[in-house]
């Protein structure tokens, strides 16, 4: 294998990879195939991360729209950032062929599959979950906007991660309730597929990124175990068996894409960064706008950019534009965060304690048969041990972090230092599987987490059409939990993002939600065990 600071790549589709001293390579069978690949047609990188962060930030306008709280001049000086954003990514962008047109087509195929078996377009089972969300984006498609729901206490906002709803609701109040199932769908394949093209970047050779790809989505915590020696037998949605939970791959497109893709997106930033394929000032400024998808995914990615600007800092390449471009997009998504944050007393932000035997027998079922391998071997990792310790730091760490009145930050903020060891463990199989024994036996027994899932999406009745508001909804499955995290008091509302003439919306009950029966899947931690950690840690918040 040769290094070489510079190669002439602009015919190719096939990407170099990183020595170790930080230059360009790419070994000779490398060559060859990309040399057979030459003529391909070819999506630059700059104008597929272009495209995600113009998505992202057509988003943050919508939201203004939704609010209305916005004057002309304010949309005006939004699409000019949000223009100024895609420009700089493709002037600064290093130039090299992107992925191929044929790579984005797979992964919009494979995005589309996975999403329609996670129920999204209602064309098989969903997750209990969807009863809600889909409830908020029926609310936001027939009611006028602004618009609060009446209650007791005077008025309530609707605020809520609703990034993913905002353009699919526009399509639902155009087209009726299926363009709007339709267009949610269609939304996250094509974001996903985004992702998954830019991600396979880094990775040379086409078994590299078959393998990445592989461990991806099969990845998870060796749930099925747990579920044997703590309960006896295995459930049907089998990471509830300690009552602390990291998602596996699966259940994150399934159960809460919007979670999942701010959190991916903020993996897929990080590294495109750490393959010198991406600028520390676009890395950072593309975080800011997943606020709107999951506040708790953008917060699991910042420990990744905090070692981003410490090891530019360091290094001392600090230039004026790592700090311009994250300031013109926090200034964008300054409503977004103001939205979000609102009535935040109530849902608080605490330190949950954990007695040392679940937390050490959690982390030995679901991380440390990934993190203790990749930490002892002597072979170099793709991104680092400085990325490698953060990981396994950040995942010991966030149990203890309660946001709400569940396990949500938890599960929602590992979504990137989940995806950032799967793909060094990808990385780290690719290179040599046949001294992998142990990895593969971990990912291969963690699969049956995902294969579980995939199985109820296909042995249940597709999901019915939600025809109730957010809140008659919410009781048809979480009664146990406040409304707090979808629901705001209107005077709780910050001035600037607090809608002024809003329709009121009466919130008088339906007599069904939906027809039929929405199935629940059975977990082998008893119902009556999870109400009582939802009693618990709702007498700590109030302690």
């Amino acid at each position: 294998m040769t290094c070489v600071r510079r190669l002439d790549l602009t015919t190719l589709c096939m990407p170099p990879i990183l020595c170790h001293g930080g230059h360009k390579m790419m070994p000779a069978a490398t060559l060859s195939q990309s040399t057979r690949a030459a003529g391909a047609p070819c999506i630059s990188n700059g104008a597929l991360l272009a495209f995600l962060v113009a998505w992202l930030g057509v988003d943050q306008l919508l939201l203004w729209r939704f609010l209305d709280v916005a004057p002309l001049w304010a949309y005006i000086v939004g699409a000019a950032i949000v223009a100024g954003l895609c420009v700089a990514i493709r002037r600064l962008t290093p130039p090299g062929p992107g992925p191929s047109a044929r790579t984005v087509a797979i992964c919009f195929a494979l995005s589309l599959c996975l999403l329609i078996l996670g129920g999204e377009g209602r064309l098989l089972y969903a997750n209990i979950d969807w009863q809600v969300r889909l409830a908020a984006l029926r609310d936001m498609a027939v009611n006028p906007w602004p618009f609060v729901y009446a209650s007791p206490a005077g008025s309530d906002v609707l605020r809520a991660p609703v990034g993913m709803f905002l353009l699919p609701s526009l399509a639902f109040k155009a087209l009726g309730n299926r363009a709007g199932d339709m267009a949610l769908l269609v939304q996250n394949s094509i974001l996903l597929a985004v992702v998954m093209a830019l991600a396979s970047q880094p990775f040379a050779t086409r078994r590299a990124k078959l393998c990445a790809l592989v461990t991806f989505l099969c990845f998870s915590g060796m749930d099925v175990i747990g579920d044997l020696i703590l309960n006896g037998m295995v459930g049907e949605h089998l990471e509830d068996w300690l009552g602390l939970q990291y998602s596996a791959t699966v259940t994150q497109a399934f159960w809460v894409p919007q979670h999942a893709l701010a959190g991916w997106i903020g993996a897929l930033a990080y590294l495109l960064w750490r393959a010198d394929r991406l600028p520390l000032g676009l890395y950072l400024a593309v975080l800011p706008l997943t606020a709107l998808w999951s506040p708790l995914g953008l917060m699991g990615a910042m420990p990744f950019a905090l070692l981003a600007g410490s090891r530019t800092i360091m290094a001392g390449r600090l230039g004026a534009r790592d700090i311009l471009l994250p300031a013109l997009s926090s200034l964008l998504v300054l409503p977004s965060l103001l939205y979000m944050a609102a009535a935040g007393d109530a849902v608080g932000l605490r330190l949950q304690p954990l007695p040392p035997t679940q937390w050490l027998t959690f982390q030995a079922i679901e991380t440390l048969p990934y993190l203790v391998p990749l930490l002892l071997t002597r072979t170099a990792l793709r991104m680092g041990r400085d990325t490698l310790w953060v990981i396994a730091l950040w995942l010991a760490f966030i149990p203890f972090v309660q946001i709400g009145w569940s396990i949500d930050f938890m599960m929602r903020a590992s979504a990137t230092a989940l995806a950032l060891l799967a793909v060094m463990v990808g990385d780290h199989l690719a290179a040599t599987p046949n001294k992998r024994v142990w990895l593969i036996a971990v990912l291969a027994i963690g699969s049956f987490t995902g294969a579980k899932e995939i199985h109820r999406a296909l042995a249940h009745p597709s999901a019915p059409e939600v025809r109730c508001s957010v809140a008659q909804a919410w009781d048809q499955s979480f009664s146990d939990f406040p409304k707090g995290t979808y629901l705001a008091p209107l005077q709780d509302m910050p001035a600037a993002v607090r809608p002024k003439n809003p329709a009121l919306v009466p919130t008088t009950p339906l007599p069904r939600c939906w027809d039929g029966d929405w199935y629940r899947p059975r977990n082998t931690r008893p119902r009556e065990l999870r109400r009582q950690d939802s009693v618990k840690r709702q007498a700590d918040r109030k302690g």
